[in-house]
């Protein structure tokens, strides 16, 4: 008996909510920041994608807490939901943003993807399944084969 998994790339599950969230981004007009939320939650994975786009981590605890010394900066905050928002000053290209935040989600579900298939592949060993088949399907999904002795 063999059992198929299949690896369905993050982004496309979520790209619609993305967009929708990008789109609903909150603008307090009582204050010098816009905020686009996010569905990046790990902040180690975060961190990896900022990386390979040459970019630095800070983080606020609350909005209130933001410095807004510099009108260049930009900061992460943890949103109700426990996904890192975007926060910048009123005066960025937020559309520039949008589509830098998409470029960063997309390197974070790579490295999320990464370490679902490392930790189903530890899993699976430990559980006495043998990988029978690994392929990487055309929409960049992983399927995997094992065979399931009982």
């Amino acid at each position: 008996m063999s059992l198929e998994i299949v690896l369905v790339p993050l982004a496309i599950a979520v790209t619609k909510e993305v967009v929708e969230g990008i789109a609903n981004r909150s603008q307090k007009n009582d204050q010098d920041y816009t905020v686009l939320p996010t569905r990046m939650k790990d902040e180690s994975l975060l961190q990896q994608a900022l990386e390979e786009w040459s970019c630095s981590f800070r983080k606020a605890e609350t909005l209130d807490s933001l410095k807004t010394n510099n009108e260049n900066e930009v900061t992460f905050i943890v949103n109700e939901e426990g996904c890192y928002s975007l926060v910048l000053p009123k005066s960025a290209d937020i559309k520039a943003f949008e589509e830098w935040i998409e470029k960063v989600e997309g390197s974070y579900t790579h490295y999320l993807q990464q370490r679902v298939y490392q930790h189903l592949l530890e899993k699976a060993k430990e559980q006495g399944m043998i990988l029978e088949k690994e392929e990487l399907l055309e929409d960049h999904s992983i399927q995997l084969t094992y065979l399931v002795n009982r």
